[in-house]
């Protein structure tokens, strides 16, 4: 554009007489320094060689406090066995169900996150074990005891008898930035102390399986046996708990933020377990074309369902009502509700901002403890897995 300007220019400035003048004037435009972007100049990268020497020195720094966890269960599974004596009749078969209860061993990982021994693991790493074993990467191997479990956050604590261990600490959940290095740390397919690097992909990843956390998503290699393992940032501080991966995909795992784990750790260690907010109440999306005749409003959750005598019957909601806000925030799907009583106690007061049958209403409930059957679902209570199937690595 410059170029054919410049020509341009020149012939007017000779056309009217401009002599002197004009050619000061072109030189003053061919030696004007071009404008500064109004951008930050970006930081120059790390040489490639410089970069491999940064995830170096960050595992030898680290490295001692991640751990390896073998865990045995007993499982009881119909097995087919074979009595040609056993036949029921002329036409009975031999072949007859019998239940046969076998030793299953797993393996996992997990971080120490003090001195006194307490490791932080997945909950569906040592969910069901009967015998956990702890090894260190010196070698040294522990009995492991649970002594808090989580199924929401998947989540738990095991303490070993060990002192003056090497640990780790937990990044500040503000400090996330999509696009920083991560590493990852544990014992995919049981090949102990593996480390893959990647970035943090994206943040408050919505997965099917688990709709009480917002996970991170990152594209370290994330592998069977990496549950519980560490998600580091280049500072060697934990910014997630490695727990799934994208089903049928490459380079899409997840993890709990370190936000989730901060806040559930402290209640998992004292109590054994996580006292959960409870509204009682079923919930889903409004319809993507609404139907103006019975949702009226543009944007909230609706209520699927009433526990009888639960909070939310109390407080007055009825099936139907399409929860807008709450104390004041914006809800905009049936998760967003479901999160947002998440981060709430059991006995706090809530203000609920309803549109029903058109009309707005303001009511006010007061939170319960989420009973056990719900906060703890059995393996086929779960949601079925759909938009984003994931699996347990």
């Amino acid at each position: 554009m410059r170029d054919r300007v410049l020509p341009t220019l020149l012939t007017l400035l000779v056309g009217m007489g401009g002599g002197a003048a004009g050619a000061g004037l072109v030189q003053a435009i061919q030696h004007s320094p071009e404008p500064k972007p109004a951008y930050a100049e970006p930081v120059p990268a790390l040489p490639i060689a410089a970069q491999g020497e940064a995830i170096a020195d960050l595992v030898d720094k680290v490295g001692p406090a991640v751990v390896n966890i073998d865990t045995v269960s007993q499982r009881t599974v119909p097995v087919t066995m074979f009595n040609p004596f056993g036949m029921d009749g002329f036409f009975g078969s031999p072949f007859q169900q019998r239940q046969q209860t076998i030793e299953q061993k797993g393996v996992g990982s997990g971080f120490i996150l003090r001195d006194n021994g307490l490791v932080v693991t997945n909950n569906h790493v040592i969910a069901g074990a009967n015998e956990l074993t702890v090894a260190l990467p010196d070698g040294r191997k522990f009995k492991g005891k649970v002594i808090g479990t989580d199924p929401g956050s998947d989540l738990a604590l095991v303490r070993i008898d060990a002192k003056n261990l090497p640990f780790l600490k937990l990044a500040d959940p503000k400090s996330l930035r999509v696009g920083q290095w991560t590493v990852a740390i544990g014992s995919p397919l049981g090949l102990t102390h593996s480390v893959t690097a990647g970035i943090l992909s994206a943040m408050d990843r919505e997965v099917a399986v688990n709709n009480r956390v917002s996970f991170l998503q990152t594209s370290a290699p994330i592998n069977p046996g990496n549950s519980g393992g560490p998600l580091l940032n280049m500072r060697g501080e934990v910014i997630g708990v490695n727990t799934r991966v994208a089903a049928h995909a490459q380079g899409i795992g997840f993890a709990v933020p370190v936000e989730t784990v901060a806040r559930v750790l402290p209640e998992l260690e004292s109590k054994g377990k996580i006292e959960r907010a409870w509204l009682g109440v079923g919930l889903k999306d409004l319809p993507d074309r609404k139907d103006t005749m019975f949702y009226p409003a543009e944007h909230g959750a609706i209520i699927a369902g009433v526990v009888p005598n639960g909070p939310a019957a109390r407080a007055g909601l009825l099936q139907g009502d399409v929860v807008q806000k709450l104390n004041g925030k914006e809800i905009k799907s049936a998760r967003d509700l479901m999160l947002a009583v998440g981060n709430l106690k059991s006995g706090d007061k809530v203000e609920l901002l309803v549109s029903r049958d058109g009309q707005k209403k303001t009511l006010n409930a007061t939170l319960g403890a989420m009973p056990d059957k719900v906060a703890n679902p059995q393996p086929d209570q779960q949601p079925p897995m759909d938009g984003m199937p994931g699996e347990e690595p």
